[in-house]
């Protein structure tokens, strides 16, 4: 799932430009760049649309690995940003435990309850010795009594002249900050966040999709594989999730509907060669479109391995992201003496859950 449609960005998107204009006295184009992608003027919007700021023509956004990246702003400066997303109700009420969000060194002296952090953001101006360190600028944003969200700023102070500037550089950013605004409803970065029980992991700047602490992530790849296979394992064998990506180009189009169609019909290759081969013995075999025109087809049957006797469900999503069709075969195999156990069942419902929820991307690389 993505963030914010460039065609049509959402009426929150648009108050905010509207306020953004007449705060600063222009006009902004109504036009999203995202931070996975490289981006210009605008509107930016992070965290798969989790938070988002006009953006001036002569600023440019330097996307990183998920969700990460710097602003180059015209001055010839940088800001580096960093953007999550937490599940955490007990924080994101507002009380004590909010504090666990503003952990940095710049802000112990500064944040004593959460009051200091709802109250506005949180900015970090060196003072003594300041050469070498961060201005720190941070947003804490509880959300719905169920999330807390967080967008950190710095800008690194490596020369003389942004040593003697800082604090208009504080100032002017701060400005700029205060014109942004978090989504007013979950977003893609929400429904994938961190949790007490899940992490997200990063498969290969491809996939994004939460796992169970504790579990180990392992490259099972071999040298001349182009995409990785990754396995993760129970921590007592009981089962394993296995997670890939096929990449496939796509031609420049005008319109995602062409593309969205095209891999619409190799779906239906696909799913007419599964409904008719019969040596599989599915178990159960379904098809369902998703959000942003993907396409999910859901099995389950079982198979042998070593003599054991194992049952494999295989979540198979397509998507279009940008110029490439990604094709995500994840599967979760689960030896038979363990299928009728309650945590085996809340599982595979939290793994259905989780593949809806991942975010796809175009990998960078």
């Amino acid at each position: 799932m993505g963030g914010i449609d460039p065609d049509n960005p959402p009426d929150w998107i648009r108050r905010m430009i509207e306020s953004a204009a007449g705060a600063q006295g222009q006009h902004f184009h109504v036009e999203v760049r995202k931070a996975e992608r490289d981006g210009g003027a605008g509107i930016m919007a992070l965290g798969a649309g989790t938070f988002a700021a006009p953006l001036p023509d002569d600023w440019l956004l330097h996307p990183g690995p998920p969700y990460t990246g710097r602003i180059r702003v015209k001055e010839g400066y940088d800001i580096h940003y960093r953007i999550d997303s937490y599940e955490d109700a007990e924080a994101a009420t507002g009380g004590p435990a909010l504090l666990r969000y503003v952990s940095e060194s710049e802000f112990k002296d500064e944040v004593k309850t959460p009051t200091d952090i709802l109250n506005d953001f949180l900015i970090a101006i060196p003072g003594h010795e300041p050469a070498g360190r961060d201005i720190v600028w941070k947003c804490i944003d509880p959300f719905g009594g169920t999330h807390v969200r967080e967008l950190e700023l710095r800008c690194p102070l490596i020369t003389d002249e942004l040593v003697e500037h800082r604090m208009s550089i504080a100032r002017a950013i701060g400005e700029w900050l205060g014109l942004g605004r978090f989504a007013p409803e979950l977003t893609a970065l929400d429904r994938a966040a961190h949790s007490a029980s899940l992490e997200r992991v990063n498969f290969q700047n491809t996939i994004l999709m939460r796992v169970p602490r504790g579990w180990k992530v392992e490259d099972m790849s071999t040298a001349d594989e182009e995409r990785k296979h990754y396995a993760v394992n129970h921590p007592q064998d009981r089962e394993t999730i296995w997670v890939t990506s096929q990449l496939v180009s796509l031609p420049e189009y005008d319109d995602v509907r062409v593309p969205r169609a095209a891999m619409a019909q190799i779906v239906d290759k696909v799913w007419r060669g599964m409904k008719s081969d019969t040596s599989k013995g599915w178990l159960s075999c379904r098809r369902e479109e998703l959000d942003e025109g993907d396409i999910l087809i859901v099995t389950s049957n079982e198979e042998e391995e070593q003599g054991e006797t194992l049952r494999r469900i295989t979540w198979t999503r397509y998507a279009v992201r940008d110029d490439f069709m990604i094709i995500a075969p994840i599967h979760l195999v689960t030896a038979v003496q363990y299928l009728d156990e309650p945590e085996q069942v809340e599982r595979e419902a939290a793994m259905d859950r989780e593949v809806r929820n991942a975010i796809f991307l175009r990998p960078r690389n």
